[in-house]
C-alpha cells in the first residue's frame, strides 16, 4: 500500500494522487490519498472504507515515527531504486510533486475521472443555481479569478486586475459574435464585483459562484471553455467534461482561438 501525502491545496492534491493511482493501478497496488481521509471530503473517492480520518492519524503516525519509509523525490527522473521500494514496501509513503506517469494517468483517466465524481450532496445547491441560469445556444465560458496567494506565487506573474480579465472575456466573446456567452466567475477574491464585469462587457449574463472549493470547481467544470491564471484549479475543472482551457500568463497577449488547449496537452507542464 502506498499513502501519498499532501502537496498544496485541493486540485494539487487531485493531480498528485491521480499519478500515484495510475502507477498503482497498473502494478496491482493500492494507493491511498491521505489528504481526502479527512479534509477534501468531497468527491465519490471519499467513500471507500479507507478514506477515513483514522486512516490519516495511522499514516501519519507510521511516517512520524519513522516505522515505514516515506519516499521524496526532488527531480522527475525518479530513482530506480525508489521504484524498487514501492513494488516492494508492504506500506510506504510517498511525498513528492514531481511523481509523474503521463501515460499511465491518460490510460486510467476515466476511472481517475470516476474516482472525483462529485458527491451529489456537495454540489446540490450548485447544479440547481445553473439550471436556473442556464439557457440553450448559448456558450458557458467559466473564468477563473486567482487572487489571495497569487499575490505573492512567483512574484505575482499570474495575479491580474479585474480590466485584464474582462478584456479576455471581451475577445472571448467577440470570437463569438453570432452565440450569447454566459460567464461563470469562481473567484476567491471576496471583494470582486460581477456588476463591475456587467457594465464592461455590456452583458448582464455574468454570474458570480459563491461555492466552497469543490462547488467552484464543479461549475468551471460544466463549461465548454475555461480561462484562468496558470493554475491545477482550472486545469482539473478542464479535466472533467474536456472543456477547453487558456492560461493566462501575460497580460499584454490577446486571446486568440489557437490559444485553447485541452486537458491533455496541459498536464505534464504544471
Amino acid at each position: 500500500m502506498i499513502f501519498v501525502k499532501g502537496y498544496g491545496q485541493m486540485c494539487n492534491n487531485i493531480l498528485q494522487f491521480a499519478h500515484a493511482y495510475a502507477y498503482g493501478r497498473e502494478h496491482g497496488i493500492k494507493v491511498v490519498a491521505m489528504r481526502f481521509c479527512y479534509k477534501y471530503r468531497y468527491f465519490e473517492l471519499c467513500n471507500q472504507a479507507l478514506y477515513r480520518p483514522i486512516t490519516y492519524l495511522i499514516a501519519k503516525f507510521l511516517i512520524k515515527s519513522h516505522l515505514i519509509k516515506c519516499l521524496k523525490f526532488d527531480r522527475c527522473d525518479v530513482p530506480s531504486e525508489y521504484y524498487r521500494l514501492l513494488n516492494t514496501q508492504k506500506i510506504i509513503a510517498l511525498d513528492d510533486w514531481l511523481f509523474r506517469h503521463p501515460e499511465l494517468f491518460l490510460k486510467y483517466r476515466e476511472e481517475i475521472k470516476q474516482l472525483f465524481r462529485f458527491k451529489p450532496n456537495v454540489i446540490k445547491r450548485q447544479k440547481e443555481w445553473l439550471e436556473t441560469v442556464e439557457r440553450d445556444s448559448t456558450i458557458k465560458l467559466g473564468v477563473h479569478i486567482r487572487r489571495g496567494d497569487y499575490a505573492r506565487f512567483m512574484g505575482g506573474k499570474y495575479f491580474f486586475s479585474d480590466e485584464v480579465f474582462a478584456t479576455r472575456i471581451k475577445e472571448f466573446s467577440d470570437m463569438h459574435p453570432d452565440k450569447t456567452i454566459q460567464v461563470f466567475i469562481c473567484s476567491n477574491d471576496s471583494n470582486l464585483s460581477v456588476d463591475k464585469f456587467k457594465q464592461f462587457l455590456n452583458n448582464n449574463e455574468v454570474y458570480l459562484s459563491q461555492g466552497n472549493p469543490a462547488e467552484d470547481l464543479y461549475v468551471l467544470s460544466e463549461c465548454q471553455y475555461i480561462i484562468g491564471p496558470k493554475s491545477t484549479f482550472s486545469l482539473m475543472a478542464s479535466f472533467y467534461n474536456n472543456a477547453q482551457l487558456h492560461w493566462m500568463e501575460d497580460k499584454e497577449v490577446c486571446l486568440t482561438g489557437d490559444k485553447f488547449k485541452h486537458f491533455e496537452d496541459l498536464f505534464m507542464s504544471i
